[in-house]
């Protein structure tokens, strides 16, 4: 299942579009496996492609709501209706603490572990997830089964240096 790609990818093949989705380059996976499902109607192999690209990219986050305050501090991962739910809270005096630590600048966000088994071990993600609000939630589907998830909230400098203020429980998806 090879040739030589005329849109600038140099293969077009089941491996291809598997690194490409480890990367996250969702669009140039998609379009080496429609050219794979052009090629090879039928075949299993391009089939559970085409499954695992659209559970990644239902990974669309949906928008961020308020909760109410508990006051302090705190980042909670549940599972509800098939979609990881993040639940955050961050203190006006953390938050200040924060800050300082990285000279003021920079912004809030929950930082996304995942470990998920892969067909040639662990496969590990991190995202990063920049916060409209300092108390919300918000959920996330298309995680992919099996996937082990632990999360921190904290404030990301400008200059990459990351300063967690909570840490989440790990949970494990469906």
């Amino acid at each position: 299942m090879s040739d030589q790609d005329s849109s600038g990818l140099p293969f077009t093949t089941v491996a291809m579009a598997e690194i490409l989705m480890v990367q996250d380059l969702v669009k140039e996976a998609s379009e080496v496996i429609a050219k794979l499902e052009k090629q090879h109607p039928g075949d299993e192999r391009v089939e559970a492609l085409r499954i695992r690209m659209s559970q990644k990219m239902g990974l669309g986050l949906k928008s961020q709501a308020p909760v109410p305050p508990r006051g302090r501090d705190r980042i909670e991962l549940s599972f509800l209706n098939d979609a990881l739910h993040i639940e955050w809270e961050l203190t006006k005096d953390g938050l200040d603490l924060a800050k300082r630590t990285v000279r003021y600048s920079g912004q809030t966000i929950i930082r996304l572990f995942s470990a998920a088994p892969g067909p040639r071990g662990v496969r590990t993600s991190i995202k990063d997830l920049f916060l409209e609000m300092e108390i919300g939630q918000q959920d996330i589907s298309g995680t992919q089964m099996g996937a082990v998830h632990t999360a921190a909230v904290g404030f990301l400098g400008r200059n990459g240096a990351f300063v967690p203020m909570a840490r989440a429980l790990s949970v494990t998806g469906n």
